[in-house]
């Protein structure tokens, strides 16, 4: 009798163990959830807020671990948010899921290896091959430190219009916070290696400036002869551009930044849909006009963040 009244008491002691755990779980995912809405409504630092007590509470929480590798990525911190999707997948989230949000990481980062190799990968069959040839053709940048171009500044919009050389033809470029990535029109793809239906593609030489970039992935679209190019400001981040509105003037760096710009700090935001702004915790749309009353501003990629020198 006495054994089977210990075995009862276990039994209830497991139950509630159970859903003690069950009820921990479903307020950790709450708090992913309330993260999600809040970034969704602007709040930027309530929401990374809940990530991380997410996180913290629960440290082998695949929702958790990628809800907060996803936001510190498209802060700027790209090899710690992939580290935290990745075990995110290996605490057992669902492969898919974090593949969708990695595999945009791993592009940035330039390390296709790891992108050919992911599990459940969103790549199409041309995306796929692209990635292969980029892992034996990884890009490359190279030309002085740094170098200075003329471009037009814009109010609104794109940030201003630069002239670039693809392959071997000078256009006009935009520069535009709203588009992610390298956009070329089909004028151009005589001078881009073209995958699949040929939407997909790799410019093999850009030349910014004294600088040139090699092997850049690149989508084709039907932009018009007058703008046949699109930079995405997220292209341009591991440049740790200075634009200098009032001159026309904008730097470019084939490295980081030798030294730590001075300025006010405004923290970037790289979603699908472009960059943002940070400002006083709330997310705001990045409008060059923001921005107007700097002399001098520097994107700083690897710091998530914008730097006004007034």
């Amino acid at each position: 009798m006495m054994r089977w009244s210990r075995i009862a008491a276990w039994g209830t002691c497991c139950v509630l163990a159970l859903g003690a755990s069950a009820r921990a779980l479903g307020a950790q995912r709450v708090l992913v959830a309330r993260g999600d809405s809040l970034l969704r409504a602007g709040n930027a630092a309530a929401a990374e807020a809940h990530y991380y007590e997410a996180a913290r509470r629960r440290p082998r929480d695949p929702a958790a671990r990628l809800a907060l590798g996803r936001y510190l990525a498209a802060r700027g911190a790209l090899k710690v948010g992939a580290v935290l999707m990745e075990e995110a997948r290996f605490f057992g989230g669902d492969a898919a899921t974090v593949a969708a949000s990695l595999a945009p990481v791993y592009t940035r980062l330039g390390d296709f290896r790891a992108l050919t190799s992911l599990p459940s990968s969103p790549l199409g069959p041309a995306e796929r091959a692209r990635a292969e040839w980029l892992r034996a053709n990884l890009p490359a940048a190279t030309g002085p430190d740094s170098t200075t171009l003329a471009y037009v500044p814009l109010d609104s919009g794109p940030v201003g219009r630069v002239t670039i050389t693809v392959g071997a033809k000078k256009v006009e470029a935009l520069l535009d916070p709203a588009t992610q990535g390298l956009v070329l029109d089909r004028s151009l793809a005589s001078e881009l290696r073209t995958f699949g239906d040929g939407r997909v593609a790799v410019a093999t030489r850009l030349q910014l400036g004294g600088i040139e970039l090699a092997n850049v992935p690149a989508r084709v679209e039907s932009l018009g002869p007058a703008r046949p190019a699109r930079i995405g400001l997220d292209v341009l981040a591991d440049r740790s551009p200075s634009f200098e509105p009032a001159a026309g003037r904008l730097t470019l760096r084939r490295g980081r930044l030798a030294s730590r710009e001075w300025g006010e700090r405004l923290q970037t935001l790289f979603l699908p849909s472009g960059l943002y702004l940070i400002r006083d915790g709330r997310v705001r749309a990045f409008s060059a006009g923001t921005l107007s009353g700097a002399k001098r501003w520097t994107l700083d990629g690897r710091r998530g963040e914008i730097v006004l020198a007034k």
